[in-house]
């Protein structure tokens, strides 16, 4: 009888030290996910910068104050620099993380916006940008 009792109370206890680390664990889990809430608005952010960014290089250009070859070379950097923000986006929030699959789209259009025959074209020729504003 006294192993019955013995094996109660190791039960019991167990159970009580199982319902009061439960809290503690929800909180790393929540603590974890705000993290990670807080990392995807930052990148939304620097995903609307960055859209801007290259929005404004192109109108740089179409004004003259970026000579082709120069904007060609900056217009590449920032749709890469675009394109690893929306990858670290699709990462951290599979799916979009507007959670309707933008962000995957968006990538590869961000990749093939400017293509070269556009670029060929005369400046005033042109219609608007052609990143526009999610």
């Amino acid at each position: 009888m006294d192993i019955a009792a013995l094996l109660i109370v190791i039960a019991l206890v167990g159970l009580a030290v199982w319902f009061v680390g439960q809290p503690l664990r929800r909180g790393a889990a929540a603590r974890a996910r705000a993290a990670d809430e807080g990392r995807i608005a930052d990148l939304r952010a620097a995903r609307l910068a960055k859209y801007g960014e290259i929005r404004d290089a192109e109108m740089d250009y179409r004004t003259g104050k970026l000579s082709e070859e120069d904007w060609r070379v900056l217009d590449r950097q920032l749709r890469a620099e675009a394109v690893d923000i929306l990858h670290e986006l699709d990462t951290l929030a599979p799916g979009g993380a507007d959670g309707h699959g933008e962000e995957a789209a968006t990538a590869a259009d961000v990749a093939q916006a400017g293509s070269e025959p556009e670029a060929q074209q005369p400046v005033g020729a042109r219609g608007p940008a052609t990143i526009a504003r999610p």
